[in-house]
C-alpha cells in the first residue's frame, strides 16, 4: 500500500490529492473508533494530532500491547516500510495526515555528496513545533488560492522534508567525505562557544568567525563535525547545565536562563532529550 490513509475508513474533509503538488500528499480525515491492521506502506507518513481528551490509541506487535494518549498538537512520525503493529482507538479524531513520498526525500538527499542514505525514526508522540507551523500551513494552501500557487506549497513542503532529514534521520555517509571547515576555524568557535556559554548564540555570529554566509557556513559545519550548528551549541549548554545543576542550591529556572533558553519549559524538554532525565531528577541524583 502506497498510502496508510487509503486504509481508513473516514470522511475526507481536505485533500491534495487533486493539486500538482510533489513529495507529499496532506489530507484532513474524520475517524470514527476503529482499528488499522499491520501493512506495509511505500511511503512516510506524519500525523498532527487533532482529537478530543483523553485520546488513546492501543499498539498490539504480537503478544505485546501497548497505550499511548494524544493530546491537539502531539505528532506521530511513522516511516515507510513493513509496519507489525495493528492499531485500534476508541473516540473519533479529525487528524491531519501528511504523506511524504520517498522518492522525493531520497532525491533531496542525493544532493548532498557526504551522504550515501537515510533512515527516519520511528517517533510515536513528540512534539516539533516547526514542523507543525509547516504542516498547518500546508493544510491551509490546500482550500486557498495563494498568489505562489504551486511554488508556496513546494517551498513548504522542502522546509518541511529538510526538518524531517535535520532532526528525525539518520545518516549513512559517503567514504569520500566534501569540503570541510579547517581546524583553524572549529577551534576560533569553540574558544567563542566557550566565552558565549551563558549567553544567546546566533547561526550568523558562527557564520561570521568562518567568514561565509550562515547557509554555506551551516552546510560546511554539518559535513566537518558530523551534527548541525544548532544542535553543536545545544549540547555544550546542556554540559554546561549539567555542570551548574551539580552545584549545591543552583535554581533551575536561574540555570535556564542563564544559557539562553527561551523559557523553563524548552530548557527541561531539551535537557531531557539530551540526557534521558529531567534537571530536577538529575539536580536530586
Amino acid at each position: 500500500m502506497h498510502y496508510i490513509t487509503e486504509a481508513l475508513q473516514g470522511t475526507p474533509l481536505l485533500s491534495s490529492v487533486n493539486l500538482p503538488w510533489q513529495g507529499i500528499r496532506v489530507e484532513q480525515i474524520q475517524l470514527e473508533a476503529g482499528s488499522l491492521p499491520a501493512q506495509y506502506r511505500q511511503h512516510h507518513l506524519l500525523m498532527i494530532y487533532q482529537v478530543p481528551l483523553p485520546y488513546v490509541v492501543r499498539h498490539q506487535t504480537g503478544g505485546r500491547v501497548s497505550e499511548w494518549i494524544y493530546q491537539t498538537g502531539d505528532l506521530g512520525l511513522y516511516p515507510g516500510g513493513e509496519c507489525s503493529t495493528n492499531l485500534s482507538w476508541a473516540t473519533p479524531s479529525h487528524n491531519l495526515y501528511l504523506t511524504v513520498n520517498d522518492d522525493y526525500l531520497q532525491q533531496l538527499v542525493s544532493r548532498e555528496s557526504a551522504l550515501s542514505q537515510f533512515t527516519l525514526q520511528e517517533r510515536l508522540k513528540f512534539k516539533d513545533p516547526l514542523l507543525s507551523q509547516l504542516g498547518q500551513q500546508l493544510v491551509a494552501a490546500t482550500a486557498t488560492r495563494h498568489n505562489l500557487g504551486r511554488l508556496y506549497a513546494e517551498s513548504l513542503t522542502h522546509a518541511l522534508c529538510f526538518q524531517l532529514l535535520e532532526y528525525h534521520a539518520t545518516y549513512q555517509r559517503n567514504s569520500r567525505s566534501g569540503p570541510r571547515l579547517p581546524a583553524s576555524v572549529l577551534a576560533r568557535i569553540d574558544d567563542y562557544l566557550e566565552a558565549q556559554t551563558e549567553s544567546p548564540v546566533t547561526l550568523a555570529e558562527l557564520a561570521e568567525l568562518a567568514n561565509l554566509s550562515a547557509f554555506h557556513f551551516a552546510r560546511l559545519f554539518k559535513q566537518s563535525v558530523g551534527i548541525s550548528p544548532y544542535q553543536y551549541v545545544l549540547q555544550g549548554k546542556i554540559q554546561r547545565a549539567k555542570y551548574l545543576l551539580r552545584q549545591d542550591g543552583a535554581p533551575i529556572s536561574a540555570i535556564s536562563d542563564a544559557l539562553g533558553f527561551g523559557s523553563l519549559t524548552s530548557f527541561v524538554a531539551a535537557f531531557r532529550r539530551a540526557v534521558g532525565c529531567t534537571p530536577q531528577q538529575f539536580q536530586r541524583r
